[in-house]
């Protein structure tokens, strides 16, 4: 590509990194032990709902964070103790 070209490309719209994402959601939990509604955190970091709840399935799955969904207060909580920091 050519410098004009590199400089008509439109900026990347997703604003917020997913690391940035895991590394909050993983600090709120440590310090809270719970995390706001879905559709909060998607508007907080201008996701849809959708990313946020993938977002929360790395943390459990991958990170093995011990975090289930209430329904009843529409959020997610901890639910045992938490593994090593790594975000």
């Amino acid at each position: 590509m050519t410098r004009a070209q590199l400089k008509k490309r439109e900026p990347c719209l997703n604003s917020r990194p997913i690391v940035r994402r895991l590394r909050w959601m993983a600090t709120e939990l440590r310090s809270k032990g719970q995390l706001p509604a879905v559709n909060h955190l998607g508007v907080r970091y201008e996701v849809s709902s959708k990313t946020v709840m993938r977002d929360m399935d790395l943390l459990r799955d991958f990170f093995e964070y011990p975090i289930t969904y209430d329904p009843r207060a529409y959020c997610y909580k901890l639910t045992g103790p938490l593994p090593e920091p790594v975000l």
